[in-house]
């Protein structure tokens, strides 16, 4: 998976937490049909590290996923500036 891919991935399930509001991760998946579950992780995996999500164990093997409180409304649209560069710089995968 490319790094723009995963920043679209990633800019997606911010808007869908902006959207919806927190979720468990399967909700998440079935939000959004078109990622596969790897992809997801991935993107969610670097959303959390990077303290833009928040993820809570629920139960055995399932977590809420929440948008950080300080970042709700920046990441969203820094996810996109990110995107949008990378696409400008002729990394993105719509160019071959």
């Amino acid at each position: 998976m490319t790094e723009v891919y995963e920043y679209e991935i990633g800019a997606r399930i911010t808007q869908e937490l902006e959207q919806h509001g927190p979720c468990t991760l399967e909700t998440l998946a079935h939000r959004l049909p078109n990622c596969s579950w790897n992809q997801m992780f991935m993107a969610i995996d670097r959303l959390s590290r990077e303290g833009v999500i928040i993820l809570q164990p629920q139960a055995p093997f399932q977590y809420l996923v929440s948008l950080a409180p300080t970042h709700k409304h920046a990441l969203h649209f820094d996810s996109i500036r990110r995107v949008a560069g990378a696409l400008q710089e002729g990394r993105g995968s719509y160019e071959r």
